[in-house]
């Protein structure tokens, strides 16, 4: 099965560098034109079925993508829980205890780890597998975890694994074979 995993178009706190979580930021103009750049990328390309996160930003990327594409929106594939960590920068969080644990699932401040967000994507993933045939091409329109841990679950990782060296740009696509 191929997955094309697409980040959103850029957002505010892309320019700003304060990781977004769950919150629903729109598209930026520059977000905008990213996601008409993807449109013309993909063209008349047919998906067996495009899946998008419920964040706003990757809502709109999609609707400028394929906008007759019948949607199918999982939170499995939203943008990982911060829990208490607000207006943080994505080196800040990289230093917090836990933030990439492969053990606990929260951290003491309630943000959502790599392992929980393993386990929901890799549920995702069976589900995949489960409801489509080998041969599928499936569009996921979420988020850079998201894409991190499909990342990790394609080529294995452990507890020595450096994350942070993985990064999905706005605007790229990544095409994963599972």
């Amino acid at each position: 099965m191929i997955i094309y995993c697409i980040r959103h178009g850029e957002t505010p706190s892309n320019i700003t560098g304060i990781v977004a979580g769950r919150s629903n930021e729109s598209l930026t103009e520059k977000g905008i034109e990213q996601a008409e750049e993807l449109n013309k990328k993909i063209g008349t390309k047919h998906f067996d079925a495009v899946f998008v996160s419920p964040m706003r930003r990757t809502m709109q990327t999609a609707e400028i993508i394929i906008p007759e594409a019948d949607f199918i929106v999982d939170k499995r594939i939203a943008e990982r829980d911060l829990g208490k960590l607000k207006d943080y920068t994505i080196d800040e969080l990289w230093q917090m205890p836990d933030w990439n644990s492969l053990v606990k699932l929260k951290t003491d401040e309630e943000a959502e780890t790599f392992a929980s967000g393993l386990l929901r994507v890799r549920d995702f993933l069976s589900d995949l597998k489960k409801k489509f045939p080998d041969d599928a091409e499936i569009l996921l329109i979420t988020h850079s975890f998201v894409s991190r841990c499909i990342w990790a679950i394609v080529n294995g990782y452990d507890e020595n694994t450096d994350y942070s060296k993985f990064h999905h740009k706005n605007d790229e696509i990544v095409k994963y074979i599972i």
